[in-house]
């Protein structure tokens, strides 16, 4: 039996341990930041004390009977704050998010939570972009006129949009009800809310602890969901499918924009063909077969993503510009028709309903 030289089993024996550290330290790195108990991520317990001394004041103790007796409100919230007050004026983007809402949500009212001047939204409505005219101008899109918020009531300052925009919304829930979305997150399925009344708790976290730095903010209302996750009629924590099949890291992020061939028919949800409007998704065994059976003929094309499982697209688009595959970072019509990226797959249904409606004129689509 051969044997190898000494200074062999010590190159070798380096190798070995420098793998073992690396694997390791590669499951330490992915734990680390993946989990939901990243350490890195302040969670309640780190939080101090003493902002919750009356943090409480006013808010009512939850009943058993609260979620029948007051169901969520069918209302979608957006919220537009302006970099200059004399400018307001909507893309494609936002008209994907608020079309693809009005047709599978069907909301009593779709608000604009907004710092524009009455004045601006009525002449936007009227004269404004073609993107802009048709979002205002859609049944029961409503301004909500406001100011910012500068100030918790602890004197800190609200300094950022981001910030802004958490303690907006969190009014709006807490005031209205109904459902929030960003301009980036697009609805894909048919979906009724059905979380319960935990926002006044929520808006009370925020501004007790909120320090200045957007993601303590952020984290509060994570932490505060997994707790209140085991009161009954209180928060639904669904799969991260559901609201955020791609992540914000680059690689999602070309995975889910990057064009590629040309369309080929896939089954998802709301997008079964190119004639009709979008369909619900049906949920029986033999669906489920047909629909599975139908995925693998098209095995050879694994860029393809699963939307199935999916009711709001959070399409994280910061780094388009670095998605590549010819493809400019913009997000338009034509992109969205030629259905190459798994993004425009997903928004095609509500695009597609628009054009068949008239809202978007055949004329654009040629």
């Amino acid at each position: 039996m051969a044997q190898l030289p000494s200074g062999a089993w010590r190159r070798y024996g380096t190798v070995l341990l420098v793998s073992v550290a690396a694997v390791i330290l590669y499951a330490y790195i992915d734990l680390t930041y993946s989990l939901p108990w990243n350490p890195d991520r302040p969670s309640l317990p780190m939080f101090p004390a003493a902002p919750l001394a009356k943090a409480c004041d006013g808010t009512l103790p939850p009943s058993a009977d609260d979620s029948a007796a007051a169901p969520i409100p069918n209302i979608v919230h957006y919220i537009w704050l302006l970099a200059d007050p004399t400018v307001l004026s909507l893309d494609f983007k936002v008209f994907i998010s608020v079309y693809s809402a009005h047709l599978f949500f069907r909301p009593d009212k779709v608000y604009f939570h907004t710092d524009a001047s009455p004045e601006l939204w009525e002449r936007t409505k009227a004269s404004g972009s073609d993107w802009s005219r048709r979002v205002l101008n859609l049944p029961n899109v409503e301004p909500k006129y406001i100011d910012n918020p500068r100030l918790t009531t602890k004197g800190v300052e609200i300094d950022t949009f981001g910030a802004k925009s958490d303690f907006i919304r969190a009014y709006a829930l807490r005031d209205l009800g109904g459902i929030y979305l960003d301009v980036d997150a697009t609805p894909c399925a048919t979906w009724r809310p059905c979380a319960g009344p935990a926002l006044p708790t929520s808006w009370a976290a925020m501004d007790a602890f909120y320090n200045g730095v957007w993601a303590i903010s952020v984290g509060i209302l994570t932490d505060l969901a997994y707790r209140l996750h085991a009161v009954p009629g209180e928060v639904l924590i669904m799969n991260p499918r559901a609201f955020a099949p791609a992540s914000f890291e680059l690689a999602d992020t070309i995975r889910l924009f990057r064009p590629y061939r040309d369309a080929i028919p896939f089954p998802s949800a709301g997008n079964n063909d190119d004639d009709g409007p979008p369909q619900e998704l049906t949920n029986t065994c033999s669906d489920a077969l047909a629909w599975l059976r139908q995925r693998e003929q098209h095995a050879a094309e694994p860029w393809k993503m699963d939307f199935s499982a999916t009711y709001v697209l959070h399409a994280f688009d910061d780094d388009a510009s670095e998605v590549g595959g010819g493809w400019d970072g913009k997000i338009t019509l034509p992109y969205v028709l030629a259905r190459r990226s798994n993004y425009a797959r997903a928004v095609y249904p509500a695009i597609h309903h628009a054009i068949k409606a008239g809202v978007i004129p055949a004329e654009e689509t040629a």
